[in-house]
């Protein structure tokens, strides 16, 4: 008898499963065997040598690995972390045989559960005034339009508000779901625009766009009154870089508007932000400065479904920073939110390409959109609308003819 042997390479889960039910595999065993096949990676830390012990044990005694400082059997260092290393049922074991542990271990077991929770239930809709702007069907491209002399790739390029509303209908028919105006640019070093400027550039786009484009659009402000009027318009999304803290009645009109918010994190100002940033882990610092930034939110009253985060590439962050992020931008999922990324043209791709101008970073940038793609990041915010569209589909058709062999 001779056998034909494929070896199946790291399959997505979404992958295996269409594998699964091609080769007539019981559907009530198809979670099971999926799951099985997709290991999970939980970090702790902030654990004492003596918890560090016990959580490896207790992981070891039912099939999973914890991978702990190699001096925590000698008592030593006073704090670690322990990188849980299992498929989602033994990851559930564990937080099950933690119940009752010492050093807090009963309180870990159930942040196990909520981030394996998490992992299963991404959310599928974010809540906008009109009704809910659906996740489900893949990412969304979120066109950008730049109404502003100066900012760093387009400014200048859709001043005129007919010339800007062309562009917006040109983006939507290339595939955009969602349109971002913005009339004040934050490349790095730039000075800041006034509220009455910023309104000025705007209004009269929003006023032509918003009730005919067809698709939501955001207001990209860090101004409340600019996002206010706009949102009066038809906006129906703020998208903040300065994650709310720019203006203090930024949050009180999201939330009597009923609005979505964009929460995104920014190291500094756009005039300071790239003046030597520095972090010990960006991409954990980050994942923790929008939790607790999300958190506050929705202390003051603003709805979990009507936030969406983004960690804010190439706002106060160095070249490293950046591929970090992407790198580990799945870690974002664990927050419970949607994810929007803008990798777009940023000055990373430019580095790494030696393109100089911005215009010339769109193939560079397809490698961050394929780890975006990976990791089910659900907005995409790109200036080339067209090529992102036309890179998913293809994308797409390769999963589905995978899943098909």
């Amino acid at each position: 008898m001779r056998y034909t042997l494929h070896l199946v390479s790291a399959p997505r889960r979404s992958t295996l499963e269409r594998r699964l039910r091609a080769a007539g595999v019981d559907p009530d065993g198809i979670a099971i065997m999926a799951d099985k096949a997709e290991p999970v990676v939980i970090r702790i830390c902030g654990l004492p040598a003596a918890a560090a012990n016990i959580l490896k044990q207790q992981l070891l005694s039912i099939g999973g690995d914890a991978a702990v400082h190699r001096d925590v059997i000698r008592g030593v260092p006073e704090s670690s972390c322990a990188y849980c290393i299992a498929d989602r049922r033994r990851l559930a074991g564990l937080a099950r045989a933690l119940r009752g542990q010492p050093f807090g271990l009963g309180e870990a077991g159930e942040g196990i559960e909520r981030l394996l929770e998490l992992r299963g239930r991404p959310p599928a809709a974010v809540s906008l005034p009109a009704g809910p702007l659906d996740l489900s069907g893949g990412p969304l491209i979120m066109g950008i339009l730049n109404v502003t002399p100066d900012s760093f790739s387009d400014g200048g390029l859709f001043l005129d508000p007919s010339a800007a509303a062309d562009r917006a209908a040109e983006m939507v028919a290339g595939g955009a779901a969602i349109i971002d105006v913005g009339g004040e640019s934050s490349r790095p070093g730039s000075g800041g625009t006034s509220p009455e400027d910023e309104l000025r550039r705007v209004a009269p786009v929003l006023e032509r766009i918003a009730p005919t484009i067809g698709v939501p659009v955001s207001i990209d402000t860090r101004h409340a009154s600019t996002a206010r009027e706009a949102l009066r318009i038809g906006a129906a999304i703020v998208n903040d870089i300065s994650g709310l803290r720019h203006d203090p009645a930024m949050a009180d009109t999201v939330r009597e508007t009923g609005a979505a918010v964009v929460v995104m994190h920014m190291l500094g100002t756009p005039e300071t932000m790239q003046r030597d940033p520095r972090y010990d882990d960006a991409a954990a610092e980050i994942v923790d400065w929008l939790g607790a930034a999300a958190g506050r939110l929705v202390a003051l009253g603003v709805a979990a479904d009507k936030i969406i985060v983004d960690p804010g590439i190439g706002f106060g962050k160095r070249s490293q920073d950046n591929l970090d992020i992407l790198d580990r931008i799945g870690d974002l999922h664990t927050l419970g939110y949607p994810v929007c990324v803008g990798y777009s043209r940023k000055s990373f791709i430019g580095e790494l390409t030696k393109r100089r101008e911005p215009a010339d970073r769109v193939f560079g940038g397809m490698a961050a959109l394929a780890r975006c793609l990976e990791e089910g990041v659900q907005i995409l915010r790109v200036h080339d609308v067209a090529a992102t569209r036309d890179f998913i589909e293809v994308w797409r058709a390769i999963e589905r003819k995978d899943g098909e062999r």
